[in-house]
């Protein structure tokens, strides 16, 4: 798969596209992917995957309510086996394009000659581009629909789901399990001192995901390992600490991935470091049940 830039034009190889930001890759977005497959094989045109790097919202609120990270957007791409990936830098010049000038653009500077849209995907400023305008200009032949039947897909039911704790559910919907990813770094090392030791990562702002322990298992130096999850604002920060299973790896600096299963409790605040111990224990039988009868 090639990467794509915005501002810089494409060859000039007839595209099929599909248009939206992909948040989560759930299965009504699936949908949308396997008819664009269908016609790609009976037209013999190459696939673009178009995206946006957030929301609008989040965007305008300076929020982070993603369910997928867009480097693992990226990658599920590949995974769905398309040809070119284009994802547009969202900023205030782009949400200011008409339109019209969008749907030029996507014709003159990338070669798109056909579409398969959702039925609420909406663009240009103001939101004032929908269907109707797209097939005004790519003609009706050239554009397909996927209509939503309900709710039953939707980022927003998940969003839900994920704010209830209900992480098996949001899970089922979505086409990997909520996950975040980022680089270990040096923590306090307090888990050491108590053999739970942790691999800590620093985000950058609050995701959608609610603080807590969860039950994981993270991706780390070629294998899956079960573990347990710290999800916490601490010291002004926002920590992801994870305690592999009976492994102890040297991870500062890799890239590790963490995908939630269970919400398991709340945070505590603990007054010493027996309390702390009597917790995590307590943590370790639960998760260490939940993948028994995983098994």
């Amino acid at each position: 798969m090639k990467i794509l830039a915005w501002n810089k034009p494409a060859n000039n190889e007839a595209k099929i596209v599909c248009l939206g930001l992909f948040d989560g890759f759930h299965l009504g977005h699936l949908k949308l992917i396997n008819r664009l497959m269908e016609i790609k094989t009976k037209q013999h045109l190459t696939t673009l995957f178009f995206t946006m790097s957030q929301s609008v919202t989040d965007f305008l609120h300076q929020t982070d309510t993603k369910l997928l990270d867009n480097k693992s957007k990226q990658q599920t791409a590949a995974k769905l086996e398309f040809d070119y990936y284009l994802e547009v830098p969202l900023t205030s010049e782009f949400m200011n394009l008409s339109a019209q000038q969008f749907l030029t653009i996507l014709k003159e500077r990338f070669h798109v000659v056909k579409i398969v849209i959702g039925s609420d995907f909406r663009f240009g400023k103001n939101r004032e581009g929908d269907f109707n305008q797209i097939i005004t200009f790519f003609g009706q032949e050239n554009v397909y629909l996927i209509t939503r039947q309900d709710d039953a897909f939707s980022s927003t039911k998940i969003r839900n789901l994920l704010l209830n704790h209900d992480l098996p559910a949001a899970n089922k919907l979505l086409y990997e399990d909520y996950h975040l990813r980022g680089k270990v770094k040096p923590g306090k090392q307090i888990g050491r001192t108590i053999n739970f030791p942790t691999a800590n990562m620093y985000l950058p702002q609050k995701v959608i995901l609610p603080y807590g322990v969860y039950i994981t298992q993270t991706w780390a130096q070629g294998n899956l390992y079960p573990s347990m999850t710290s999800y916490r604002l601490f010291e002004g920060k926002e920590v992801v600490e994870t305690y592999l299973l009976d492994v102890d790896l040297n991870l500062y600096n890799q890239e590790i991935i963490v995908y939630f299963k269970k919400y398991l409790r709340e945070n505590i605040k603990i007054n010493n470091l027996t309390e702390l111990v009597d917790l995590l224990e307590q943590d370790l039988v639960d998760t260490l049940a939940f993948f028994a009868n995983k098994a």
